[in-house]
């Protein structure tokens, strides 16, 4: 299993079959999807200023689109995530 844990309680956790997206610190499923509709992933990098660590935005293109804001700090979890998925092209 992977979790990437985003900004404003938001989660993705993949479990080796399907997607599924948090919302409100996992309280809440707010979308699954099977890994058999994956299509891309996209990641922005938004550098951080005065002092603010900067984000990654990231767009999961599925059966559903999925969104997630994520701190650097949470780089390493988001790259095993993408590897993860691009494997089951």
């Amino acid at each position: 299993m992977i979790e990437v844990k985003g900004l404003n309680g938001e989660s993705l956790l993949f479990d080796g079959a399907t997607l599924a997206k948090y919302r409100h610190n996992g309280m809440d499923e707010a979308a699954r999807n099977p890994l058999s509709t994956y299509r891309e992933v996209q990641v922005k990098h938004k550098p951080g200023k005065r002092g603010k660590e900067g984000r990654y935005d990231v767009l999961v293109a599925m059966s559903s689109f999925m969104s997630i804001s994520l701190p650097e700090s949470a780089k390493p979890a988001l790259d095993e995530l993408v590897a993860a998925l691009e494997a089951s092209r």
